[in-house]
């Protein structure tokens, strides 16, 4: 009786088990979508659609060759009229699991419009023979690796091992296929030691989560994402464009400007102290996950280490200085009233002022002449994230002796021209001897040693006691 019981036990496991697998709906491997149309296929359907085959390789961003290797897989074109096809004015994304996406055109897909490198050199090469767009299945005959690339993976093949094209073309565990509005192209320059022209499609790489991606949300709720400005310096300040040591700090510590330019030619000036490892300043390419248009196309500064006059839109080149403007020229005389023969580092703007108000006996106003009078210092300070930072101003101690502060005031508020406030107490700003109000080029600035970052406060025009 036991016997049969076990018996008749397995056989309801394995009827239930049939039917178990019997049922189960094959898995999708990728999805194509147009508007409200999806399509989904599975990996069987995939490989039944006409595929090619070819050499595919790239080129990083650091100049580093993967050499070509045989993919299989079926052209773009083909699995676009799986669902209505392209269509004038259009262009497709292609994400992968990630959430990662590369956006491509008609030209890029029907025509193999691709730059193309020397496999031994990584030198610019003329293309050899006809390139092709590709969801691929298959290296080198066997099925890809899932773990390092993905059951898909987007490539460019080419009839040729001897050529290969940039990496951002090749998009690893690709899920899905999404037609939308055309993108226009872009080009942005970048100049210092060398120059290199940056690309909508270079950008995005870089731009993308698992990469360089940064994002900042500004007062009004939108998200603006892109790559912090040092990284895209760090491909100009040398030859070295990419890598751990892409970005010279030793250069940003040791002073230099960057012209920010738009369209139209107006300009945003930074200083190296300020951009130096800095995730809060940020080039933006989209806001709210879409593209820039208007006059921010294709790039705009922002983040929350500007004001609102330096979040600059329709870039159109980004350029390092490192010689001071005008070097060689007569330097300007000190004011007459800086005391001692001290000399000013950094001349500040000459219109910049900063009101002292709140619990003072009497509201002042200091301008740039003012400040000066009261006797300027050139010192080094350690900012918390920056480092070493020489600067230029005037000691709080003497700021403060300028208006009778009443016996109540208890917390210092430094208010700057786009409305970011942060409190100190009065007594902590009293007793940092090396705190200043100071200044660069463009704007008034708190240099708060031994203080967060928080408190180096930019485009400083109030000071008010509470």
């Amino acid at each position: 009786m036991k016997k049969f019981l076990t018996v008749l036990l397995l056989g309801v496991y394995l009827l239930l088990a049939a039917c178990s697998t019997g049922t189960q709906a094959p898995k999708t491997v990728l999805e194509l979508v147009n508007g409200d149309q999806v399509v989904s296929l599975t990996m069987d359907q995939l490989k039944a659609l006409p595929a090619v085959e070819g050499w595919s390789g790239v080129r990083s961003s650091d100049g580093v060759i993967t050499a070509p290797t045989r993919y299989k897989g079926v052209p773009l074109r083909t699995l676009l009229n799986q669902n209505g096809g392209i269509g004038q004015g259009r262009s497709l994304e292609v994400f992968n699991e990630d959430g990662y996406a590369i956006t491509l055109d008609p030209g890029d897909i029907f025509d193999g419009n691709y730059i193309t490198y020397d496999v031994s050199s990584g030198e610019e090469i003329e293309t050899i023979g006809k390139l092709q767009t590709i969801i691929a299945y298959e290296r080198n005959g066997e099925p890809l690796n899932a773990d390092s690339e993905g059951r898909l993976r987007l490539v460019v093949i080419g009839e040729s091992p001897l050529q290969v094209v940039d990496g951002h073309w090749s998009v690893k565990w690709v899920k899905q296929i999404r037609l939308k509005e055309a993108v226009e192209d872009w080009t942005v320059d970048f100049i210092g030691a060398i120059t290199e022209p940056m690309d909508r499609a270079t950008f995005e790489s870089g731009a993308a989560p698992d990469c360089h991606m940064a994002s900042w949300t500004d007062e009004e709720g939108h998200v603006w994402s892109g790559i912090p400005l040092y990284y895209l310096i760090g491909r100009v300040d040398d030859e070295v464009k990419h890598g751990d040591d892409a970005y010279r700090d030793d250069l940003a510590k040791a002073g230099y400007t960057i012209d920010v330019v738009a369209a139209d030619g107006y300009t945003v000036t930074l200083d190296s102290y300020t951009v130096m490892r800095n995730d809060n300043i940020i080039v933006a390419n989209l806001v709210d996950g879409q593209p820039l248009t208007g006059d921010d196309f294709p790039l705009r500064l922002v983040g929350s280490d500007l004001t609102k006059k330096q979040m600059i839109g329709g870039i159109a080149k980004v350029v390092i200085n490192f010689e001071p403007e005008g070097e060689g020229a007569a330097p300007e005389a000190p004011a007459e009233e800086t005391p001692a023969g001290e000399t000013l580092a950094v001349m500040g703007p000459a219109d910049a002022s900063v009101t002292l108000t709140g619990l003072v006996d009497s509201e002042k106003t200091l301008s740039m002449e003012d400040l000066v009078a009261l006797g300027v210092v050139n010192i080094t300070v350690e900012h918390p994230k920056k480092g070493s930072m020489e600067v230029t101003g005037v000691p709080f101690s003497k700021v403060l002796a300028e208006v009778a502060i009443k016996p109540e005031a208890t917390t210092v508020t430094f208010l700057a021209s786009d409305g970011f406030s942060v409190d100190v107490a009065l007594a902590d700003l009293q007793a940092c001897e090396q705190c200043l109000l100071g200044w660069d080029e463009e704007m008034l600035r708190t240099y708060m040693p031994g203080f967060e970052s928080t408190y180096w406060a930019k485009d400083l025009v109030t000071i008010e006691f509470k």
